[in-house]
């Protein structure tokens, strides 16, 4: 048999196919243009920072910062704000909460006039809505009670119940010392019967008797 020979002494084939030889000085002027176009575009780049510099710092107003902490008038400026602030808000809060709101009812001219006693003709009559909200405001007022009164009436509640805990805790206390004392009295009643003795020292029977005769009873 032939020996096959080692690959390393094979010749190397050489690859099918006309393949078309590239000019080299062509493709050098194109990648020279490449070069010009990138460098310029480079150099003409706008450049653009996101990230601002965490060092950078505002410039410190010495003049701002004095007059926020020693100026009155600036003080004065502020306190107004605020309360104009709070005006307003309590205002709309107010007509928020307004329970007459929107519940406008149309009368005849001279209503309110006819109404009373004597009646008052001729006199001007006031908007039916003011006279609603007068009635309203009143029976608000009858109704609510004072934050002062409110405080008042809480106190002399938390009172009575303290005076009505205190009473309870003595009257219970005054019945233990009534069972104590009924208790200690029939100790005292049993050993009177069962240490009675003779003069020769023998027991008396007549106690321990009815003794017995008393839980036999029960």
């Amino acid at each position: 048999m032939e020996k096959k020979q080692d690959s390393f002494f094979l010749r190397a084939k050489k690859p099918q196919g006309n393949n078309k030889k590239v000019d080299k000085q062509k493709t050098k002027p194109l990648e020279k243009d490449k070069e010009k176009r990138q460098n310029n575009y480079d150099t003409n780049r706008p450049v653009i920072n996101d990230k601002k510099d965490v060092s950078e710092k505002k410039p410190f107003d010495k003049k701002a910062y004095r007059l926020k902490k020693y100026s009155k008038k600036y003080k004065l400026e502020q306190w107004e704000e605020k309360r104009k602030k709070k005006l307003l808000y309590d205002y709309h809060k107010s007509i928020k909460n307004d329970p007459l709101l929107g519940s406008y009812t149309p009368k005849s001219f001279d209503e309110d006039t006819i109404d009373s006693n004597p009646p008052e003709v001729g006199k001007f009559v006031r908007n039916p809505d003011l006279i609603e909200k007068e009635k309203a405001t009143k029976l608000v007022q009858k109704t609510k009670k004072d934050p002062f009164q409110k405080a008042k009436e809480h106190y002399e509640k938390i009172k009575l119940e303290k005076l009505e805990k205190q009473k309870e805790l003595q009257k219970s206390k005054e019945e233990k010392a009534q069972k104590l004392q009924e208790y200690k009295k029939k100790k005292q009643e049993r050993y009177k019967k069962l240490s009675k003795k003779t003069k020769k020292g023998q027991p008396v029977m007549t106690g321990r008797l009815e003794m017995l005769l008393e839980k036999i009873q029960k």
